[in-house]
């Protein structure tokens, strides 16, 4: 079933083809490349693996992650589900004679995984427009899709960033009485209290349904679902995965109004921060995303 969340994501893809492809390809240093940090750190997390030789990504947009993961010698496979990604995906490829990278337009629960088993499947900028019954489904899904050992490594947006952006983010927390429990877990993050300490503490309820975020980076969609660290974590490790590694995505020095009036200054400092994320889990407050990276036992 399509909920409104997705069919307002799909239009909002559907017009904006060529603004994200030309996103993922930025190379300006006074701006910040979010989809070129994902891209990396999947890349950083399958060049740590024993081997790869197959990998899956599910929301490909435009195809760049996959044919920088085909570059490597891998089978990559792409599926996103609105055509017109998909369309500039294959011509990606084309151009740079790619034969290793397919794409297809469908959905990750619509998809056929039961006649390839993958090593990698990543998920960049996907579980923010599902539902949490989707996301248990999603996950089932790529359990049965990995082969032993195989790794998922997911983008999820940052709840805990909510309450150091100090603007209608941290309100809503307020007014929904999870400030207290947000803020136990960020300070366990930042002072450095390992992963394996903190998988199963207590964590502030997941947020309802039917929230209604805030829009930023000018996407106009409702509902973008956020996970704190430990929530997602402790989802997936009820799914049987293991934890890996987790990696902050576009650490914030300074308030997102700063970051808005002043954006060559927040770029600045923000890249600099982001060269010290995959050794600083104590990063992860300040956030506004982050990769978790799980292994099927």
């Amino acid at each position: 079933m399509v909920t409104t969340q997705q069919k307002e994501a799909l239009l909002y893809f559907k017009r904006n083809v060529a603004a994200w492809n030309e996103k993922a390809v930025l190379m300006d240093h006074e701006e910040i490349n979010i989809i070129q940090q994902r891209n990396n750190y999947v890349i950083y997390a399958i060049e740590n693996r024993h081997a790869t030789v197959s990998a899956l990504d599910v929301g490909c947009g435009a195809g760049g992650l996959v044919c920088n993961i085909a570059q490597r010698g891998i089978a990559a496979v792409g599926i996103d589900f609105t055509e017109e990604m998909i369309n500039e995906a294959q011509e990606n490829a084309r151009k740079k004679n790619l034969a290793n990278a397919q794409f297809y337009c469908a959905s990750i629960f619509d998809y056929d995984c039961s006649t390839t088993r993958y090593d990698v499947i990543s998920a960049n900028g996907f579980i923010e427009y599902i539902s949490l019954e989707q996301l248990n489904q999603f996950l089932d899904i790529s359990y049965k899709a990995l082969n032993p050992s195989g790794s998922l490594i997911v983008h999820s947006r940052n709840r805990l960033f909510n309450l150091l952006s100090l603007n209608r983010f941290t309100l809503m927390e307020i007014e929904s009485g999870c400030a207290i429990e947000l803020l136990k877990e960020a300070v366990s993050l930042a002072s450095s209290v390992s992963i394996g300490e903190m998988s199963s503490m207590k964590t502030a309820p997941l947020q309802n349904s039917s929230t209604r975020h805030p829009k930023t980076s000018g996407i106009e969609i409702a509902t973008r679902y956020q996970y704190t660290p430990m929530q997602l974590l402790q989802i997936f490790m009820r799914k049987g995965f293991e934890f890996v590694h987790i990696y902050p995505i576009h650490i914030h020095g300074v308030t997102p109004m700063f970051k808005d009036k002043n954006p060559a200054v927040h770029a600045s400092i923000s890249n600099l921060l982001q060269s010290y994320a995959g050794q600083h889990p104590s990063l992860l407050p300040y956030c506004s995303g982050f990769m978790l990276h799980v292994q099927k036992k």
